[in-house]
This record gives structure tokens, C-alpha cells and sequence, in this order.
């Protein structure tokens, strides 16, 4: 019963909206990189800000989420360190191993399916934009020493982390919590209207996405 009610009301609207932009996309041919753009630098921060801004976070338990991401993500560094030497590859060919083993991409997807399975539980949205930011910031650190160890200096890739509104929405937000800073409707009602729009773009975005797939 549990795994059907999940399939009727968590997988079934993510494969609808799916449908919607594999169809959009094959009628219009929709610029996906602005859209793409669109949710990276607009509505993915308006959601990350409105979701640490409402949820009230145990530090023992937010302590315990890094503790877990830094566990995991050091394990799979040592061991994909090992085989890259076991295997004898090449620099180049070592980084990129390592990186495609060590570094994932949940936050365009994993926040909206998030979104639709913990609906009635915050927290469970909070934990995945932590984990979102800890893969990003994994990803500009060891993962451009890989690069840079491989190939040249990485210094604008570096820059671009910071550049990131994700990153800004985050703090921003847990420190609007943390300090109970009301925020002002006038405000509040644009960032909740561009963080609702978020689940449902995304996962139309994806949609068309895979419509271009051969």
C-alpha cells in the first residue's frame, strides 16, 4: 500500500510533468539554457530561501547531516584514490574517474522530488538543499583540485562558487531564521510565487531535456 501510495502521488506527477515538457519541447523548440538559467539564478534561490527560512533545524541533527556528507564523501575519495592508482591511469584520466565518481548532481531534481515527497514535512526539503550545497561546495574545492592537478589553474572556476545565489539564498535564510527576522509581505509574496514555480519548471525543463535526447 505504502509503495503504490507513492507511486500514485509522488512518481506519477513527476512523469506527467515530464510528458508536459518532452511535448512542449518537440512542438517549440524552447531555448532550454535560459530556462535552464532561469531556475538556477532565480527560482532555485527563491525556493532554498523560503524553505531554510520556515524550518526550524536541530543543530544536533544539521551536525549529524555533515557529519554523515563528510564520512561518505572522504570514503569515496580514499577509494576511488586507490583504484585510480591501481589502475595505473594517467592524470587526466585519474581526475576525471574520480570526479565522476565522487561528484552528483541532485539539486535541480532532487529539491522538486524532495518538494513532492516531504510536502508535509520541511525538514525533509531542508536536509536535500544541504546536501545540494555540500555537493556544490565539494565540487568547487576537490573536485577543481582534480581539474587543476590535471590540467591548468582554476581560479575563475573557484570564483564561480561564490557567485553562486544558491549559496547567498542559503545563508540568507538560515540567518533570517536563526536571528527571527520578519520578513515583509511586499517581499514575501514575490519569493514564494518564484519558489513555487521552481518544482514544476524543473521538472518540465527535464522533460524537454530528454525530448532532445537521441
Amino acid at each position: 500500500m505504502f509503495i503504490g501510495t507513492i507511486f500514485i502521488n509522488i512518481i506519477i506527477p513527476i512523469l506527467i510533468l515530464l510528458l508536459v515538457g518532452a511535448g512542449l519541447q518537440r512542438k517549440f523548440a524552447f531555448n532550454l539554457k535560459a530556462i535552464s538559467n532561469l531556475i538556477t539564478y532565480c527560482l532555485m534561490p527563491a525556493a532554498v530561501f523560503i524553505n531554510l527560512y520556515q524550518t526550524e533545524i536541530d543543530v544536533q541533527i544539521l551536525l549529524e547531516i555533515i557529519g554523515y556528507l563528510v564520512a561518505f564523501s572522504l570514503i569515496i575519495i580514499v577509494v576511488t584514490t586507490v583504484l585510480s592508482k591501481l589502475l595505473k591511469l594517467e592524470r587526466g584520466e585519474a581526475a576525471i574517474f574520480k570526479n565522476s565518481i565522487s561528484l552528483i548532481n541532485s539539486g535541480n531534481y532532487g529539491i522538486p522530488v524532495s518538494q513532492l515527497l516531504f510536502h508535509a514535512n520541511p525538514l525533509g526539503i531542508s536536509i536535500q538543499i544541504i546536501v545540494m550545497v555540500f555537493q556544490n561546495i565539494l565540487t568547487y574545492t576537490y573536485g577543481l583540485y582534480n581539474l587543476i592537478s590535471a590540467t591548468k589553474s582554476g581560479l575563475e572556476i573557484l570564483k564561480s562558487l561564490l557567485k553562486m545565489p544558491v549559496i547567498h539564498a542559503m545563508l540568507l535564510g538560515g540567518l533570517l531564521n536563526w536571528l527571527q527576522i520578519p520578513i515583509p509581505s511586499f517581499l514575501w509574496t514575490p519569493i514564494s510565487h518564484l519558489a513555487g514555480a521552481f518544482l514544476a519548471i524543473a521538472l518540465v525543463l527535464l522533460g524537454a531535456q530528454l525530448a532532445q535526447s537521441n
